[in-house]
């Protein structure tokens, strides 16, 4: 659904473990989307009301406390398509 519009190369880290320091501990891959920026009111996955500093359009499955491109993803909203299959992910970038 988004092939045509996720022309660019995003550096997306994905949380694998948490140390003994609580610290999470991150694998590197590169990944397909779309990055907009601009300023955007949000709710955070604690529901509190948050500005998120751009928006990231992509297939891959992206969690929250991940980060693209070295900025902490904030929360994350999933469409879905008609025959119920996920169609690509909305993440919200600090």
């Amino acid at each position: 659904m988004l092939d045509r519009y996720a022309n660019q190369s995003l550096t997306w880290k994905h949380v694998t473990a948490i140390n003994e320091y609580n610290e999470p501990t991150y694998s590197s891959t590169t990944i397909k989307g779309r990055k907009e920026t601009g300023f955007k009111m949000i709710r955070n996955s604690q529901g509190q009301e948050s500005v998120s500093s751009a928006q990231v359009f992509t297939e891959s499955a992206i969690e929250v406390n991940d980060l693209i491109d070295d900025k902490l993803v904030m929360a994350v909203d999933t469409q879905i398509k008609l025959d119920g299959a996920v169609g690509f992910r909305e993440v919200y970038l600090k």
